[in-house]
């Protein structure tokens, strides 16, 4: 959404820096660094009164093993408190058109804000920084020129989405719509720094350095540890010294459409991180990607790199494991391992295959961009609320957003809060956006053990259904599932994150689905494959590890940046056609299980902390499969011993951890494993 983002006027959820008590001057006249770092601090500080409150609430029962939710509990009296048991009300900090002038980096100043593992301090709490723009030509977060602490030497970031050293719950950090100028004379200035967990997006996000000489260190760093749902789509970067940089070793990003220009010693760098790349454009002399990392895990595909030295590469291959293609270079000596100006398909490591006679690339699925759809003017869009919704986590709000979705309005819309559901909701086709504005959702005990959808779309539409921003915490759980897809019409799921419960399965087959940056976990306590019995106390939240997390039955998916966890078969493809651009999975289950003559391809991401069970992370049963992606592992004890398991018309086969490539310790990589159906022969 590049032009005229706007919300509603008494919108609750959008914080309007130009407006009271913030007043934030967009002129480019004066100075606003200490007016946005307060709405940065405001914002987080409410998120940190919350989780403080449910320490408290942990330490103060007396059970050496209480359990308040799924991941605050004590084990042994010691407390785990990795998140509040409430998020506080949602907010989007907005920036209407304008210049907003600035002096030093923008974020927070909590310095020592930071979840407890087992009693001790743990890891950064960082999540829900949300920035959106009016539109990313008008809205120009400016530095000053010749900025004292920007000097030359220095990697200082004018926005940055991380303080500390790593973090696993930045969950939901999103920054869209704007122009980031890092001004001239500041050579050590970084543009954006980053950061999030499971769920995050950067998008229709450009950053330049006006320095005549294109001066500046980054334009676009991830460059902290556990970073795992960074989908970056539309970024421009103009000068630097590099223009992306991602380094650290776990876990992955995504990014698509990206445009790199007049950077003065790399286009895109890359370090120990898995990442997937979809339509690279550069215009550079120095090399348009490099991989220098040991453990770098790479796959780009569709990159148009121009403007080259001619004693250099495009691609430049130093370390760790590399997939192209349909790469094309110009001016470069060669396009990437000394393959000259196109690569059709080239990867370092691969392919792997279990039956001989078939054809060893990646599936090279065609690939369907999201569609656009119009953003109404937003005094027609009509909220929940104003057919009674309270969103308290106590009423039931079932029927009031019934009856907003009734209304014949195409957009409706939530306040903050938390809503109570207790029994399905029919989305009409009159409706072509639910805006959840990042509010959260409750399930009431009749939801709970209901095996259905909450959502059902099974009406209808030419327009596309988007279904946006929706935090959904801990207290939605059970056995039902978040969306049944049942009808034919499109839809697309955006910024979509359900913390303990199902997301997707289809009712209706035939129908096209484009999910972009969306995770969800089916309940459980961390580990719970390790058990053998629950946890005291576990048993009151209800919830199936065997459903999965994405179900489609005869569909046409485009998945950019996947998050399931914790589901025995995470992603199901079942005679659909499947397009996985970038994923992150957690614990043994299965993560792609593909049936039925089904099309699965995957390219890129990570499977996370295997519990050592005999679940293949790749299941491809009589079924068309190529797979690019690496696990994850934090000790010798969370190993995956079996990648792929291959069936073919009886004859079942089996590729294992160790005939694969090592990344790092027990980890080790899919470099690129290929099975098509129908092609039956002798094992290889």
């Amino acid at each position: 959404m590049t032009n005229g983002l706007r919300y509603p006027s008494d919108c609750r959820a959008i914080i309007d820096v130009t407006k009271p008590p913030y007043n934030v001057d967009n002129t480019g006249t004066n100075d606003c660094t200490a007016q946005l770092r307060r709405i940065v601090n405001d914002a987080l500080g409410a998120y940190e009164r919350n989780f403080y409150e449910t320490k408290l609430k942990l330490e103060g029962m007396d059970d050496p093993n209480a359990l308040v939710s799924f991941e605050i509990r004590k084990v042994d009296g010691r407390a785990n408190v990795i998140f509040p048991e409430t998020l506080p009300d949602s907010r989007i900090v907005y920036f209407p058109n304008g210049t907003y002038l600035v002096s030093d980096t923008i974020s927070y100043a909590q310095e020592e804000f930071r979840n407890f593992l087992f009693g001790l301090r743990h890891l950064e709490m960082n999540g829900q920084l949300r920035f959106a723009g009016e539109s990313r030509d008008g809205v120009v977060i400016k530095l000053k020129d010749n900025c004292p602490g920007f000097e030359f030497g220095n990697d200082r970031p004018v926005i940055s989405f991380m303080q500390g050293e790593a973090s696993n719950i930045a969950m939901t950090n999103m920054l869209e719509n704007m122009t980031n100028d890092i001004g001239s004379g500041n050579p050590g200035a970084t543009g954006v720094v980053f950061f999030a967990n499971n769920t995050g997006a950067v998008r229709d996000v450009r950053i330049v350095s006006s320095d005549p000489e294109y001066r500046g260190n980054t334009g676009f760093a991830v460059v902290h540890d556990k970073v795992s749902a960074c989908y970056l789509k539309n970024l421009e970067v103009t000068g630097f010294r590099y223009g992306v940089k991602v380094t650290p070793q776990t876990h992955f990003t995504v990014f698509e459409h990206i445009r790199l220009s007049r950077q003065l010693r790399c286009g895109f760098f890359v370090g120990n991180t898995i990442v997937s790349i979809r339509d690279l454009q550069s215009d550079n002399w120095v090399p348009a990607l490099r991989l220098q990392g040991v453990t770098a895990f790479v796959a780009l595909v569709d990159g148009d790199l121009r403007g080259g030295n001619p004693l250099d590469s495009a691609v430049r291959y130093e370390f760790g494991q590399l997939l192209l293609r349909n790469v094309r270079s110009e001016g470069y000596e060669f396009a990437a391992a000394g393959i000259k100006d196109y690569v059709a398909e080239y990867g370092s490591h691969g392919p792997k295959t279990l039956f001989s006679g078939i054809d060893a690339r990646t599936l090279a699925l065609s690939v369907e961009e999201t569609p656009e759809t119009a953003w109404d003017d937003p005094e027609e869009w009509v909220s929940v609320n104003e057919y009674g919704a309270v969103g308290d986590g106590l009423h039931d709000d079932t029927a009031a957003i019934q009856l907003a979705l009734n209304s014949g309005r195409s957009t409706v819309y939530f306040q903050p809060g938390r809503y109570l559901i207790d029994g399905q909701i029919r989305v009409p086709a009159t409706v072509n956006r639910i805006n959840f504005m990042y509010g959260d959702l409750a399930a009431g005990s009749r939801l709970t053990t209901m095996r259905g959808g909450i959502f059902v779309v099974d009406e209808e539409a030419d327009t596309p259904l988007v279904i946006e921003d929706l935090f959904a915490w801990e207290k939605l759980y059970g056995f039902m599932t978040l969306i049944d897809h049942a009808s034919r019409r499109t839809l697309i799921l955006s910024d979509v994150h359900v913390q303990a419960a199902s997301l997707y399965f289809n009712s209706v087959t035939g129908g096209k689905i484009f999910i972009e940056n969306t995770g969800c976990t089916i309940g459980g306590v961390p580990g719970a494959g390790v058990r053998q019995e629950k946890l005291p106390w576990e048993e009151k939240f209800p919830y199936s590890r065997e459903t999965p997390c994405f179900h489609f039955i005869g569909q046409e998916v485009y998945c950019r940046q996947l998050n399931p966890e914790r589901s025995l078969r995470e992603v199901v493809n079942d005679g659909g056609r499947l397009w996985v651009l970038g994923f992150k999975t957690e614990e043994e289950g299965t993560a792609f299980a593909t049936y039925n003559g089904g099309s699965t391809e995957v390219l890129g991401g990570t499977f996370c902390i295997g519990l050592d069970k005999p679940y293949p992370l790749v299941l491809n049963d009589n079924s068309n499969v190529s797979v690019f992606a690496s696990t994850c592992l934090y000790s010798p004890l969370q190993r995956f011993p079996l990648a792929v398991r291959e069936i073919r018309q009886g004859d079942v086969r089996e590729l294992r951890g160790e005939d694969l490539p090592i990344r790092f310790m027990h980890s080790y990589t899919i470099p690129l494993y290929v099975g098509r159906s129908g092609e039956v022969g002798h094992a290889v």
